[in-house]
């Protein structure tokens, strides 16, 4: 099981994360656009410092202008880049000629689980993305990502039954219902932010929570790694 951990703000965090042996880690560079959750190319590039080379660097851009989502990828030189915005504003046509542009660096791109209809959008984006991430739309604010709310598993789960690309499920995933979530969708990485985060101060990781949850993961059966 892959385990993504999403909202690392600062290298002392990445620094204790890594320790931790996550596959992936998610850093949101600031592109202008407002987000709680992003840092300056200068601390961007301090907490990929701290990872290991066996820990994939995935950077988040919330932008539908393909030239700054370019700069991203060359501010950062990530492993992977997840945009956020792929069905609301790119399209199937912009990420493919986006990931046909990059060398090296694998696309991931969110599907917004509102409901059934996000069965059509996966399919859609499946044929130009290396992976799919599943996550929560608000259900007052309609913002998709980072919003500690889960969506309806028995979606998600049609998703990963229909289509190959490796699906990492999010939205409001934890150590305390993590295993109720693989066990519902079987998908092929799980992923966590806002319940992996200090309760005091969000934008700094709760190593404790981050250690349960990767432990709690990979101790489900589930999909290879």
């Amino acid at each position: 099981m892959i385990v993504q951990v999403y909202g690392v703000t600062t290298p002392e965090d990445a620094a204790a994360v890594n320790a931790l042996g996550p596959d992936h880690v998610g850093v949101v560079l600031d592109e202008g656009i407002e987000t709680w959750d992003s840092v300056d190319r200068t601390t961007a590039r301090a907490i990929a410092s701290e990872l290991g080379d066996e820990v994939k660097l995935v950077a988040l851009s919330l932008s539908t202008d393909p030239a700054r989502i370019r700069r991203t990828v060359e501010e950062l030189e990530p492993d992977i880049l997840h945009l956020a915005r792929a069905s609301q504003g790119i399209g199937p046509g912009g990420v493919a000629s986006l990931r046909d542009g990059l060398s090296g660096v694998e696309v991931m791109t969110t599907v917004p689980v509102r409901g059934p209809e996000a069965l059509e959008i996966a399919r859609e984006l499946a044929g130009c993305s290396d992976y799919l991430l599943l996550d929560t739309a608000h259900p007052d604010t309609g913002v998709v990502g980072a919003t500690g709310h889960v969506h309806d598993w028995s979606v998600s789960a049609g998703i990963v039954r229909a289509l190959d690309v490796p699906v990492v499920l999010a939205g409001g995933l934890g150590p305390d219902n993590v295993a109720d979530a693989i066990r519902a969708v079987q998908p092929w990485g799980v992923d966590s932010e806002t319940r992996t985060s200090r309760v005091d101060d969000r934008r700094r990781k709760d190593i404790d929570a981050v250690r349960r949850f990767l432990e709690v993961a990979r101790a489900q059966p589930g999909r290879p790694r």
